[in-house]
């Protein structure tokens, strides 16, 4: 009988759940591998975890929604409903109650006066998250982006209804090549440049004769987006008709093409100047201007020399777009570009003022979020994320035979006497359990949930340590450890080890010593690794109301919104989850919002010892999100103001009925929850220009025993979202026993153009 190979799975983010899951998710696997998981304070999940509060409501790290494209997340989700069940009348009974389609995803536009939306309804198609996986090359997926690029640029120019500028009289374009119409709202499953291939050559040369030939300057918009579009499908569908004598001239065609799209905007502007729909003509002009430059760049930079998405990542994607012709003052200031930086919180200390993405993953993400979506480019979470995914996780890793140890925060990793593997990983044990096993989740409104805060009663000294305000998951929490430190040592304990913690907690941020001091002072790739990928603070932010969506003045429609006013520029209207969150001693809430976005900030460098900096975030932050609700939020609530401009306070939730007292300080602000994410752990991962190269996957610790896990690492997005997370896991899995042999979209990064999964 094989003797079951003992893996210690340090942290239990996502990265660290997905792998004990694929280590253990079938009986040969469990056969095989005995796993323990080790995790600070009282919950799983790390960015993903959430807890309910002393009144029932849901407390989360942020906003968390996903992409259709995160098939891993998706697949990981659906088999585990698949197997579970869940208590008597719990909402959740299949995966299809954790997410819904959002559809509606308006976009932030700056304007002279501040803020408006672009009102954004994403197409949808018959496919289904999860299943079917991502066969197709980074070329047909930027063709199905361009296709739906078109599919906006045509509604918004239909729901203008700006009269056509006269033009030169042109021959039609085949029926084969048009672009959705405006009333094409449902895009098929599986589209791909394969169905183009009836373009020959004659259409390309076709294509580009109507579109740069001398009457180019008279047509009108529509006229030449249909023109654009089919040279753009004829070079996607047959790239190879462009041979390395056009590649100079390349640039100067789309150049022209700018120029073109410019004179018709110019041309057709009277037609909506001062009207409401100058935001949209705006956003069409920006979007022209931005997809033109990205197009000839993919071309020139990628297509033509055959190249992956990562050969880029030395340039940030701005300056990347100005290379192929974009427009400098659009491409700095363009919600467009704002959108890519922002929904990946890709700013450098969190400061909007410091951009920084590697152009190939941003990219790559934009052709995988929007190229390669199943169902709905993006879902929304129906309640908590601990309860709809983490809970599930958990319970399904315990009937599997992990074991998970809570309040085990680890100190130390030391190396063997040759410095080539883990000898001993040292842990301080934060709490004793009073009798038995910690039980860490409880059921509320039929649902497995996780506290926002330990159940005291289960440890020795709880009351002391509740009265005390211990937060064991906190950087500067200064409770001293009980007992004897815990000890793992190579052989007894483990024979593999996970590094599944947030690189936070290892990064040097000040002059204390790391967790893992003994392995960066050796050097190489892994000390390159931790010291070049940087983390980046976030805010977020729950408002419960006493007034509905549309009483607030929104009136749209429920939104997910993004590039909005800094430093709050996402918003969503989460008001689903308030299904689930009792109403005991407080009138029910009519709304439920939540915003998030990075937060420039330098506090999550301060040492461990500086036990006051938790409390310092909080007052700073709690200062610039007043100041944000009373001078940039009524672009999302107009009807929620004082007469005098500012914000309303009193739209907000009464929770002091409940709570025994009345609001403290700004009224009922101090009741709702905001959450500074300084703690190193918390923060997200930049993805730098110039800083891919650093990454490493799961398999190259350079330790023999040392596995990594996280959304530092390399994967298929190399950028922040539970999906890098969750395939990093998956790797570490397969590092370990060979399982799983395929992880959907792990290579959509270094894949070729001409390469499929």
């Amino acid at each position: 009988m094989t003797t079951p190979k003992k893996i210690a799975i340090l942290g239990g983010g996502m990265a660290g759940l997905s792998a004990a899951w694929e280590l253990t998710r079938t009986p040969e696997l469990r056969a095989l591998h005995e796993v323990t998981l080790y995790q600070m304070g009282w919950r799983l999940g790390g960015k993903a975890a959430s807890g309910r509060d002393a009144l029932g409501r849901n407390l989360e790290h942020g906003l968390h929604v996903w992409f259709g494209c995160y098939a891993n997340v998706f697949h990981m989700v659906q088999e585990i409903y698949a197997n579970r069940t869940p208590p008597p009348g719990c909402p959740l009974q299949h995966w299809t109650d954790v997410a819904k389609p959002q559809i509606y995803t308006p976009i932030g536009v700056r304007t002279a006066s501040g803020f408006s939306y672009f009102p954004l309804t994403w197409p949808t198609n018959q496919g289904t998250p999860g299943q079917g996986g991502v066969d197709m090359t980074p070329a047909e997926a930027w063709t199905t982006m361009w296709n739906l690029f078109v599919l906006v640029v045509k509604n918004v120019i239909h729901g203008l209804g700006a009269a056509p500028v006269a033009a030169a009289p042109v021959a039609a374009a085949p029926a084969t090549a048009a672009p959705a119409g405006p009333a094409a709202q449902t895009l098929p499953s599986g589209f791909a440049a394969s169905t183009l291939a009836q373009l020959a050559g004659t259409e390309l040369e076709r294509a580009k004769e109507l579109f740069f030939g001398s009457h180019a300057a008279g047509m009108a918009l529509h006229e030449l987006v249909d023109a654009g579009n089919l040279w753009m499908k004829a070079l996607l569908a047959e790239p190879a008709l462009v041979d390395a004598r056009q590649v100079a001239d390349l640039l100067d065609l789309h150049r022209q093409m700018q120029a073109s799209f410019h004179d018709a905007v110019v041309r057709a502007g009277p037609a909506v100047a001062g009207s409401a729909s100058a935001i949209e003509w705006q956003v069409v002009e920006e979007l022209i201007d931005i997809a033109i430059a990205a197009a000839a760049g993919y071309f020139i930079d990628l297509v033509l020399p055959d190249r992956p998405f990562e050969s880029l990542d030395e340039v940030d994607f701005r300056a990347w777009l100005i290379q192929h012709g974009a427009n400098p003052g659009i491409v700095a200031t363009s919600t467009v570009t704002r959108i890519v930086y922002d929904t990946l919180f890709q700013y450098a200390d969190g400061d909007v003022q410091r951009p920084s993405y590697a152009a190939g993953t941003a990219l790559g993400v934009c052709a995988r979020l929007i190229g390669t979506f199943k169902g709905s480019m993006m879902w929304d979470i129906q309640t908590g994320m601990g309860e709809a995914v983490v809970a599930p996780l958990y319970e399904a890793l315990v009937a599997a035979g992990v074991k998970v140890e809570f309040f085990h925060k680890v100190t130390k990793l030391e190396l063997s006497a040759d410095g080539q593997q883990i000898e001993t990983v040292r842990m301080a044990r934060q709490a004793d359990i009073a009798q038995g096993d910690y039980r860490p989740t409880f059921v509320l409104e039929n649902l497995v949930c996780w506290p926002s805060e330990p159940d005291w009663d289960q440890l020795v000294d709880g009351a002391k340590m509740k009265a005390a305000g211990v937060d064991f998951e906190s950087h500067w929490c200064n409770w001293p450890p009980v007992g004897q430190e815990v000890v793992l040592n190579r052989g007894s304990e483990f024979d593999t080890v996970v590094l599944a913690i947030s690189m936070g907690a290892y990064k040097p941020l000040n002059d204390e010593p790391t967790m893992c001091n003994a392995l960066l002072q050796r050097g190489g790739r892994f000390a390159d690794f931790v010291n070049n990928i940087g983390i980046v603070p976030t805010q977020g932010l729950q408002l419960w109301s006493n007034q509905t969506l549309d009483e607030l003045g929104w009136t749209s429609g429920k939104p997910a919104t993004v590039s909005g006013p800094e430093y709050l520029n996402i918003w969503a209207d989460m008001t689903q989850v308030l299904a689930v969150e009792p109403a005991v001693g407080f009138p029910k809430p009519k709304s439920l919002h939540y915003l998030c976005g990075t937060w420039s900030t330098t506090l999550y460098r301060q040492p461990s010892t500086q036990a006051g900096v938790p409390a310092q975030a909080w007052n700073e932050l709690r200062s610039q999100a007043v100041d944000w609700l009373n001078d940039a939020s009524a672009c999302i609530w107009p009807a929620a103001r004082t007469p005098e401009g500012k914000f309303r306070f009193e739209v907000l939730s009464d929770f002091s009925g409940a709570t025994g007292g009345p609001p403290s300080g700004t009224p009922r602000f101090d009741q709702q929850f905001l959450r500074a994410n300084i703690d190193p752990t918390e923060c997200c991962v930049l993805s730098a220009a110039g800083t891919t190269k650093y990454r490493l996957h799961p398999a190259e610790s350079g330790f023999a025993n040392l596995i990594l896990a996280g959304e530092a690492t390399r994967h298929g997005f190399n950028t922040t979202a539970i999906e890098g997370a969750v395939m990093s896991g998956m790797a570490a899995s397969r590092a370990i026993c060979g399982q799983p042999a395929t992880i959907v979209g792990y290579d959509f990064l270094q894949r070729k153009p001409s390469q499929k999964s």
